[in-house]
């Protein structure tokens, strides 16, 4: 019995799907309306200034970047309920 609900896990632990449920569902657990961020390979973070109200405006803002950031983003943009103060800005 264990083996048939830990092999559908391990196979897609394995194949990389698991975690990327699992980050999916924490970056939409803020959701709409909120700050629009994301990670470059250097793993400095960005976020919008204020809050976005979609996916849409979110892509737009992301779009407003320099392109050098945006050649250098690393992973899916996600949203978070509050900006870091860390974060930097386009």
């Amino acid at each position: 019995m264990r083996i048939r609900t830990a092999l559908p896990v391990a196979l897609l632990a394995v194949a990389g799907l698991f975690a990327g449920l699992a980050g999916a569902t924490a970056a939409t657990a803020a959701g709409y309306p909120g700050y629009q961020c994301f990670k470059t390979a250097d793993r400095d973070q960005y976020c919008s200034d204020s809050k976005v109200k979609n996916h849409a405006a979110g892509d737009a803002w992301i779009k407003t970047c320099p392109s050098d950031v945006q050649a250098h983003i690393s992973g899916k943009p996600y949203i978070l309920a509050s900006r870091p103060s860390s974060a930097h800005s386009c």
